[in-house]
This record gives structure tokens, sequence and C-alpha cells, in this order.
């Protein structure tokens, strides 16, 4: 051979060689290098409708890990949603209502880098299905589709704001209406697409990354026809809490909205409760087609999936009528599993985990890049026994919860406050606060913050001021502060 012709072949076969290993460490080549990831979350999913949801707790829960303290940093639908899409606290996201929602969320150029964006520049294919923002597409063409979605199957918001029949959908830049025959529920055609999106992507070199985004069990609940006569005579799970008779301690705001919004009673909390279980069996459903699908293709024990909802519920807790948006437990913990290559089966997580955590947990797990400002951190070390636990820093001792706007007037309660794994402390716009010891009174009955001292009020105040503040690393120093008691007033 001549000398130029072997130089000629060498360097070929170099590039070939290179060519390959780039696909295999950009996660862009084989699907066995990287795992596929499904993200199946519901809206307003509280903790006691997850004993209904047998088959995604057969599926994902027995099969990989259940988080017994996982929260959300607002228990609100849109500030939760960018949470969990940029890893950020509210107050680094800027949305902390569920209006202007998506706007806000867009004019802010948050859809420029989200967890779509960075799975999209680690070699991912991704598709996103279901609800998206509060009030998408407001601000932008009808048709618009976010940086870094190469499938899209989105509601758009109408005048009704019903996703279980009569919606739109933007199929990939083409508004499909979807009207009250029996296959046009919601959520089951939300299935049929993701089905469609695995069996396209299964055999392809790239991974896949499948959002789906359930409306259930959202008001106005409507379950699918095959599930309306289902748990006939079910009662809602009472704590201690329910229709709590003495609520003189609780914050002026509070007791108004208590008194304002009417005596919600035992049936209604029962007749509610059926509804929205009613619901979540078509998402079931949902989930066990994906993983049958999964199984079928051979895809099951590469893909990680994850289960959880954008925020909880109250239904009579502390005698207020059905909602959300308030800090306390019922709306801020919420359901989490997932299960996937590397988690044991039965795993339990009892740590404090929150929403701004599911992005860098997840590019833990697929070793991809994400952005510095994300506040959240990996919560890989619990989910992977071989990680090596020696070397990783303190897991948080508290969470940050905030909720609306403090510098305007809008009709959403405003909050700020600290959740650690032994108490709340809360402050409203207003000045008033709330302070409950949630190892001896876990129902949240009664309000210590007028029985503190000035100099335990003092440190809360001061604590929690660092945390409305923190940004990236310093929010993860501020969570990493060890509270050294609570001193009563002598």
């Amino acid at each position: 051979m001549k000398k130029k012709q072997f130089w000629f072949v060498a360097g070929t076969v170099l590039l070939l060689v290179l060519g390959g290993l780039y696909f295999v460490f950009q996660g862009s080549g084989n699907s066995a290098v990287r795992p596929n990831i499904i993200f199946v979350f519901a809206d307003d999913m509280d903790m006691k409708l997850l004993p209904y949801m047998e088959q995604v707790n057969a599926l994902i829960g027995q099969q990989g890990a259940v988080f017994n303290n996982y929260f959300v940093t607002a228990p609100t639908c849109c500030p939760s949603r960018s949470s969990i899409l940029r890893g950020q606290y509210p107050h680094n996201s800027g949305i902390f209502e569920n209006s202007p929602g998506f706007e806000e969320f867009y004019e802010k150029g948050n859809d420029e880098e989200t967890l779509a964006t960075w799975l999209e520049a680690a070699g991912y294919r991704n598709s996103y299905m279901g609800k998206y923002l509060n009030l998408y597409p407001a601000g932008v063409k009808r048709t618009y589709i976010p940086p870094g979605w190469d499938d899209w199957h989105v509601f758009l918001y109408g005048p009704s704001d019903n996703f279980y029949y009569s919606y739109t959908l933007n199929e990939n830049g083409r508004l499909v209406r979807y009207g009250k025959k029996v296959e046009e529920y919601g959520t089951d055609v939300l299935k049929e697409r993701a089905l469609e999106f695995i069996d396209k992507r299964v055999g392809k070199r790239a991974p896949f990354f499948l959002m789906i985004s359930v409306y259930a069990p959202h008001g106005p609940t409507i379950s699918a026809q095959r599930h309306a006569s289902l748990f006939e005579g079910i009662e809602y799970p009472q704590t201690e809490s329910f229709q709590e008779a003495d609520y003189s301690d609780k914050p002026e705001l509070i007791r108004t909205l208590i008194e304002t919004s009417g005596i919600y009673e035992e049936q209604d909390a029962n007749r509610l409760f059926r509804r929205r279980v009613q619901t979540m069996q078509a998402v079931d459903e949902l989930v066990a087609a994906l993983v049958q699908r999964l199984d079928e293709s051979g895809e099951l024990e590469n893909t990680y999936i994850i289960f959880t909802s954008d925020n909880g519920f109250h239904m009579g807790e502390h005698s207020l009528s059905s909602g959300k948006m308030l800090p306390y437990e019922e709306d801020i913990r919420v359901p989490l599993l997932m299960r996937g290559p590397g988690i044991e089966p039965g795993t339990t997580v009892d740590a404090m985990v929150a929403n701004i955590d599911l992005a860098p947990t997840l590019a833990d797990l697929v070793d991809m890049k994400i952005a510095d400002f994300v506040d959240g951190r990996s919560a890989v070390r619990f989910l992977l026994p071989q990680t090596d636990q020696a070397n990783e820093t303190a897991w948080r001792n508290a969470l940050l919860i905030e909720t609306g706007n403090l510098d305007s007037d809008s009709l959403v309660i405003a909050y700020r406050g600290i959740r650690t794994t032994t108490f709340s402390y809360v402050e409203y716009e207003n000045g008033e606060l709330e302070f409950y010891d949630l190892v001896n009174d876990p129902y949240q009955m009664e309000n210590l913050a007028s029985k503190l001292d000035e100099q335990t009020l003092s440190a809360l105040h001061t604590w929690l001021e660092e945390l409305k503040a923190c940004q990236g690393d310093t929010c993860r120093q501020a969570e990493n502060v060890l509270f050294e008691g609570v001193t009563p007033k002598p």
C-alpha cells in the first residue's frame, strides 16, 4: 500500500472511531448508554389518593423507590411546574402565581433553558404531552412550541379550561379539536399519543424523554365513563385537623378564608374524594400501558419512570373548603415514586426532597449538564446504592415554601416559610406568623408562634430572609443551616 493511501485509510478509520465515541459519550448514539426517561405527573393530587393507584404503586413504587417526604416549594400549578422544568425556587424563576403564568415564564426567557433543552443538548429526543403552564399559549402564536421539544401534544387554555372533554391540542403545530366522544377523554388521548411516541423512538439511536402532564384529578374532576360507577360508598380519610373546631390561633387571613368559604361538610368531602379517585383510574391505566409497551419493546430496564404531582390538595382540614395554595402539609407534601436502572425495588427515601431537585437528580442519573442557576440538588445518593456517600455534602435541613407575589395586589394569599424535618414556620404578607411543632403536632392544630421568645423569632426571620434571597449554591448553603432549637416565652 502506498504511503498516501495508508494515511488516508488510517485517517478515515480514526474519524469513524472518534465519531462512534462521540455518539456514545454524548448520549446521541446508543440508548443503552443513556437511559430513557418517562415523567408522569398529576394535577392537584394529594397523598390520600396514592393508595388508590394500584398499578402505579405496583409497577413504579414496588419496583423502585418511594419518597416519603417529597415537597413542592409552591403548592400552586404554574410555580411548581416552573420549578420542575428549571430546578429553581419561585423567587428565582420569577413565577409565584398561576396568572399570568405561561406568558410571564415566556417573557422572562425561562423557556430557553429547561429540562428539555438540557436533555436535547445531551442527545435526547423529547416529547411533552398534556397541560403545560397555566394560560398557555397567552402572548404567543397558538401554535408555539418551546425550545427543546421534538414532539408536542399540549392543551390550549380556553374559556372552559376543561381538559377532560371538549378541548384543543396543539399537536406539533397543528391545532386539533376534541369533543365529547368516549374515545376523546383527555387522559386516554394522552395515553395513545404517548404509546405512539414510544413506538417511534424504539430502535432509534437517541434516547428519549417523555413528559406527560395529565389534568386529573383537577376540577371539574370528570372521570372516564368506564370508571363513573366505581368506589361507591368511599369515604374521605379524615385526620385530626378535619373540621378543626378551634381555629382561633390561625392567622386572620386563614380565618377569613374559612369563614367566607362556608361550612365544608363530611358528605362534601366524601363526594369529591370519590370523583377524584375515579379520575385517577385512567391515569393508573396510562402508567400500566406505558410499562407494558416498554416491556414489550425491550426498553423497560433502560428507562427511568417518575410519577408525582405538581401540588397537593386540602379538603376540610382546618375547616377549610377544598383547595390548595396554602403552606399546610396537605398542600405541600405530594407523592413521588421512581424506578429505573440501578434503583433497587422496595427502596424508601425519608429525606426531604423537593421539586427543585428533580432536574439535578435526572441530570445525575443520565450524566448531562444543567445550568449553574439550578437551586436544587441531586437525590441520586438515595437511589443508587453504589453512590459514594462519603464524598457527598450534607443533605438539606430545610426547604423554602413561597407562594404569591408580595409586591402585587393579587387575590392569592402570599407568604414565605421554612419547612424543616421537625417544624414549619411561616410569615404572611400582612406580618402574621405561624409555627408548628411537626413532631408533636403533625396535623398543625396548634399555632405556637405567639409562644416563641423574641430571640427565636428573630433567628427564624433571619434564616427565612436568607432563603428568600438565595440563588444556586447559596440556596443549598442556607438549606443546610442546623437550627439549634425553639425557645418558648418565659
